[in-house]
């Protein structure tokens, strides 16, 4: 017969006892939190990512033991996870700006344009299978970075670093071509 390892029980009942944490937080903050993400976002879809991802990373913290999550704490990553959001939509506007440019300046000349589709996919065809995936997906498919994180069967945090690798690679040889 086993005897039972004292740190194992005692670890089994910390994580029972995070659970049980996580779930009061959830019960008596999660409504308060999604209208708070709503009132800033004014959209259900957005303020129901932000609300989801400051419980997200609640567990991720807790599982951890990495320090105390309390309301203040899932109103502050929330408030975070909007002001990303907003930030990478302006990000996402400028590149699109700056593509709607240089579509302007080769709309007329459509061997130009064949030319910049070319070196677009031979830099595509360069980089690693992964960060493609994940370029294609986001941005030719038109996923979110939760959908390519699903597709890819990875976490969202790493979808957003394989984006930022994806996006800083493809940059770097698009300026080795000079187009």
């Amino acid at each position: 017969m086993r005897v039972p390892d004292p740190d194992e029980q005692l670890h089994t009942v910390d994580v029972s006892l995070r659970r049980e944490r996580l779930a009061e937080l959830f019960e008596s903050t999660f409504d308060d939190l999604y209208r708070y993400c709503l009132a800033r976002t004014a959209n259900r879809v957005a303020a129901e990512e932000a609300a989801s991802e400051a419980f997200l990373a609640a567990a991720r913290t807790i599982a951890a033991g990495r320090g105390p999550v309390d309301r203040a704490w899932l109103f502050v990553t929330a408030r975070n996870r909007i002001v990303d959001g907003w930030r990478s939509a302006e990000r996402q506007r400028r590149r699109f700006a700056s593509l709607v440019n240089l579509r302007r300046n080769v709309e007329n000349d459509s061997d130009e344009a064949d030319r910049i589709g070319e070196v677009v996919v031979e830099v595509m065809r360069q980089l690693p299978e992964r960060q493609r995936a994940a370029l294609a997906l986001r941005y030719l498919d038109g996923c979110t970075v939760g959908e390519v994180a699903s597709e890819l069967e990875i976490e969202y945090t790493a979808a957003e670093s394989l984006l930022a690798r994806g996006r800083r690679n493809f940059t770097t040889m698009w300026k080795e071509r000079d187009v």
